[in-house]
């Protein structure tokens, strides 16, 4: 049997805004976040320890706007290094939010399809809950982008919760976040 003075460990998967760009959060992780704060949280931050999971996906091309041609093996450790360093200020933004809450955490990253490693990462850290942030998509969004927190739904092997970015904060395109 678990031990019921442990604290609850909620696995977070973030990302960044599609309309602001690193080191931003999305609307919808940053939703998410607030909600996980003032839902479950609320006055009992030794209570939880969070566990934040930022996926950082491969362009198709891996060169970003770099002309493939000019590519150097120096160019590729470059933009590695540019994408961790993006990554962690990310990260650093949930992280400096919990410790001004007292809320213990741990955060990293990892590369590939979100649902993949969102699922895999719970099947690996075994958290007692997955909160993850919707964009509120229609069923016409939903066929040509997917969804994430839908497929976590499905596979992740741990109660998921999903949180629906507020109406008023929802960009003129559903689709950015």
């Amino acid at each position: 049997m678990a031990d019921s003075s442990a604290p609850t460990r909620v696995m977070m998967a973030v990302n960044e805004s599609s309309l602001k760009g690193y080191p931003h959060p999305s609307i919808s992780c940053r939703t998410a976040f607030d909600w996980t704060l003032s839902k479950l949280v609320r006055s009992n931050p030794g209570g939880f320890h969070f566990l934040f999971l930022h996926i950082q996906v491969p362009d198709e091309d891996g060169f970003d706007d770099m002309d493939s041609i000019y590519a150097s093996p120096d160019d590729f450790h470059q933009m590695k290094q540019r994408d961790k360093i993006r990554g962690l200020h990310l990260l650093e933004y949930f992280v400096n939010q919990c410790h001004q809450l007292g809320i213990k955490c741990e955060a990293w990253i990892r590369h590939g399809d979100p649902k993949e490693v969102i699922c895999n990462e719970v099947k690996r850290v075994q958290p007692d809950l997955l909160v993850v942030g919707s964009r509120g998509l229609g069923p016409f969004q939903r066929v040509f982008v997917g969804t994430v927190s839908e497929f976590c739904v499905k596979h992740a092997e741990c109660p998921v919760i999903t949180i629906k970015r507020k109406a008023t904060e929802a960009p003129q395109d559903p689709v950015d976040d």
